[in-house]
């Protein structure tokens, strides 16, 4: 079964591919330039779930791209496989966007785990997140000037949104910080690892039976 799913997704890999060269070769921006990975696993949600994120840029906005490229990363502790793709555009205007999204899934329980999960288990978790961030920024020079320090604080508050992105690894919690979030958009994006015992480690005890 496990060989199947492999299968059905190396074919849909190829067929992603060809449709990718047949824009490119058909497109009317002739400097359309399209590259694309990511992984391949044993676990037929995960690669369902993966395979969904990279759609969403290929499906509707193919004609409207000069470039797009999606690159990843992956990272592999206990029972998790947690990754992270990184997607650069351009579709015209003063310079390309960059985005970054992640995935957290559990092999064991084949859940996927995101903030929602994380307050659930330690309703404090935000604070801890804010206060390790503001903390961490503060110490690099760049923050000194007002405008991106105000905007560093803001990026920073104790809200969903400004921690939705992270990866779980061997060294800690990975928060991801988008272009514009913490900084304008020329520092580009930002991440910090907050190692698991400022957490709280009976908590992280806890998270990790999911």
């Amino acid at each position: 079964m496990k060989k199947k799913y492999i299968l059905l997704l190396m074919l849909l890999l190829i067929i992603i591919i060809s449709i990718c060269l047949i824009y490119r070769n058909n497109n009317n921006k002739e400097d359309t330039d399209i590259k694309v990975k990511y992984p391949i696993y044993e676990y037929y949600k995960l690669n369902k779930v993966i395979t969904e994120n990279i759609n969403y840029y290929l499906k509707d906005n193919i004609d409207n791209y000069y470039f797009l490229y999606i690159d990843y990363k992956d990272y592999e502790y206990k029972e998790y496989i947690s990754i992270v793709l990184y997607i650069s555009y351009f579709t015209g205007g003063a310079h390309p966007n960059y985005e970054i999204k992640t995935i957290n899934y559990n092999k064991n329980t084949n859940k996927f785990i995101d903030i929602d999960d994380l307050i659930n288990r330690d309703n404090d978790i935000l604070n801890k997140l804010s206060i390790y961030s503001r903390e961490y920024f503060s110490n690099n020079d760049m923050f000194n000037d007002k405008v991106v320090f105000d905007m560093m604080i803001d990026g920073t508050k104790s809200i969903k949104d400004n921690y939705k992105y992270f990866n779980i690894t061997s060294d800690g919690l990975i928060i991801y910080f988008n272009r514009y979030q913490i900084a304008p958009y020329y520092y580009g994006d930002y991440s910090i690892t907050i190692p698991y015992n400022y957490l709280n480690l009976s908590i992280w005890n806890i998270l990790f039976i999911w």
